[in-house]
């Protein structure tokens, strides 16, 4: 055999010659008018491996993907541990999913007593359309759970995890049906208020509809039991996906049920089999209130604008923290220009754990503002007006945007690309959270990888690691052989007996743009620590780590290995057409290195 080079891209939907690079960034030294001409792509005299992999269920889950994400979200705040061990926080953690799956089962729940308002012959048959709208969402979340765990073992969800998430439901369905909660009286908490000048704590008689707002009700509950499970975590970074994930949760939840009316609407309009007045009655509702009557607005609809009301306020509290952390230190090392967004978002980028925690703190004091200005608009005009419409004009907007992006399986301008992009990272970690969150390829493609090493134990190998390939690089030669004393639940599939790698004398490890540093350690501290960069490095014969600094989310190599690394950092060639965290395979730096490595001394020039 002979010595090879193994080329391993990052995270996308990338075709197999993408490790050659980018042929446009070389045209041919003369210019021909008319055409554009190129040289061929850069390629070694050594041998050449090209690794091409995918997460698997890109192409089977397709839209599925959209769905998964905010279970695939909390799943990875599993992983978000600090680095010191912190007693309780997987229990945390699991309570988290277990709320998740109680806020999918409620507003399912709450979308089929809509669907039941406009399906015939239920008007009289009260008992059959409560139990359909309890117990058709509680078997739908349960077939989903137990389908995944069982008909699909390759996603390795633990069945005590399925069974646990799968017996919630059930009982979340049990108790609103038996409950009943939205026919209970709750004359300090009226239905509606808003047009007509209603306000809270008006007078029965003056139309406002005794009966508790369930709905309501479990949404601020549900919220103020994540603040607390967030707070309880100890972790910025961790706190603000899971608010996150739950404030996506209701908005999502309200828009579809919102969009679910309008259908059933439309399609009473054209004839077709809906007709709510023989339809479940909403006085029958179990979970819902009924409508509010004359012009009063129903409170669930305006769920979506004051979620994204919260995520937009941190939004700009980060912006702002971001701004005034960052943009002093972009101006003191940028000399063009050109580079100062790309070198602004680099360093935004690889601080993120700290400026999240900055940020949450300014988000404080937003959040304040934004109550005091809320307060006083509700005060002086009791929800009518401008006020109200303005917010219903946003929330119909949204409705019919997240319509559109239904009706286009998700194929909206840049939306398959980042969604796309969130799936491939967040999927790296294996399903320990909740049985919804979506299947992890980083078994599969971590043994894929160590059997093509594994063909070239007599000789040389370099292997060349591009973003989330790094990743995947490093974890596989820190975790082959993990003892037993170092073992976590994140280190699964350690090799038993002898390695089946090359010898780390002859086996290299270049990795380029590569966020184990600036992503990987600042969210996963108890993962990617010293330990597992030393343990990385102590598997190679030579550690080679490329960077830029337009680059968003390369850095250089933790301190721990800064004697068995040797970092690069890589200047960008044209300021017109900034490759950023694309190319490193044809940088000079780290092709030569290679040839260093690969090339026998006898025949080296």
């Amino acid at each position: 055999m002979s010595p090879i080079e193994i080329r391993v891209h990052g995270v996308g939907d990338h075709g197999p010659l993408s490790a050659l690079g980018s042929v446009g960034l070389e045209p041919s030294a003369q210019p021909i008018e008319g055409i554009e001409s190129y040289q061929k792509p850069q390629i070694p005299a050594h041998d050449l491996a090209l690794v091409n992999w995918s997460r698997t269920s890109r192409g089977v889950a397709g839209f599925l993907w959209y769905l998964a994400i905010p279970f695939t979200l909390l799943n990875v705040v599993g992983y978000m541990k600090p680095a010191e061990r912190q007693r309780g926080w997987y229990t945390v953690a699991r309570l988290a999913g277990m709320l998740a799956t109680v806020v999918l089962t409620a507003w399912l729940i709450v979308i089929m007593e809509t669907v039941l308002e406009y399906v015939p012959g239920l008007a009289d048959k009260t008992q059959l359309a409560q139990g359909l709208s309890a117990g058709l969402p509680a078997a739908a979340v349960v077939a989903a759970i137990l389908c995944r765990t069982w008909l699909r073992p390759q996603h390795r969800i633990p069945p005590i995890l399925a069974c646990a998430h799968a017996l919630l439901a059930v009982v979340v369905a049990a108790a609103v049906l038996v409950c009943k909660p939205a026919r209970i009286e709750r004359r300090s908490w009226p239905n509606n208020f808003g047009y007509g000048g209603d306000v809270p704590g008006a007078a029965v008689g003056a139309g406002v509809d005794p009966r508790a707002d369930a709905m309501m009700l479990f949404v601020l509950i549900s919220t103020l039991a994540a603040v607390f499970l967030a707070t309880a975590l100890w972790n910025s970074a961790a706190a603000v996906v899971t608010m996150l994930v739950f404030l996506g949760l209701h908005a999502t939840g309200a828009i579809l049920r919102l969009g679910t009316e309008w259908l059933m609407a439309y399609l009473e309009y054209i004839g077709a089999v809906a007709d709510r007045a023989s339809g479940m009655a909403p006085s029958a509702h179990v979970l819902r209130a009924a409508d509010p009557q004359g012009d009063r607005v129903l409170l669930l609809d305006l769920v979506p604008i004051v979620a994204c009301a919260a995520i937009v306020g941190f939004a700009v509290a980060f912006a702002i923290m971001a701004r005034a952390s960052k943009w002093s230190d972009t101006l003191a090392s940028a000399d063009l220009p050109a580079y100062r967004g790309r070198w602004f978002i680099h360093l935004v980028i690889t601080a993120l754990p700290q400026l999240i925690r900055r940020a949450l703190i300014f988000a404080f004091f937003i959040y304040i503002a934004l109550a005091i200005v809320i307060g006083l608009v509700a005060r002086s005009t009791s929800w009518s007006g401008w006020p109200l419409t303005v917010a219903l004009i946003l929330t119909h907007t949204i409705v019919a945007g997240v319509l559109v992006f239904i009706a286009m399986r998700g194929k909206v301008s840049a939306a398959p690309k980042v969604f796309g992009t969130v799936a491939d990272v967040a999927g790296f970690w294996p399903v320990r959270y909740h049985p919804l969150a979506g299947s992890s390829y980083r078994d599969e493609v971590v043994g894929g990888l160590r059997d093509a090493l594994g063909c070239h134990r007599e000789d040389a190998v370099v292997l060349f690691a591009h973003s989330q390939g790094s990743v995947l690089g490093a974890w596989l030669l820190a975790n082959e052989m993990v003892p037993e004393n170092l073992q976590d639940d994140a280190a699964l599939g350690a090799v038993e007996g002898p390695s089946l790698l090359p010898p780390a004398e002859s086996l290299y490890l270049l990795t380029c743009g590569s966020p184990l540093k600036s992503l990987y350690r600042g969210f996963f501290p108890s993962y990617f620590h010293d330990q597992f960069f030393l343990r990385a490095g102590e598997r190679t014969a030579g550690w080679f780590n490329a960077w830029r600094k337009t680059d968003p989310i390369a850095t250089q190599m933790p301190d721990a290995v800064s004697g068995q690394v040797h970092d690069q950092e890589i200047d960008e060639v044209d300021s017109n057409h900034l490759r950023v965290h694309s190319d490193y395979w044809i940088e000079q730096a780290p092709t030569d290195w290679i040839e260093g490595k690969l090339t026998p001394p006898a025949a080296a020039p």
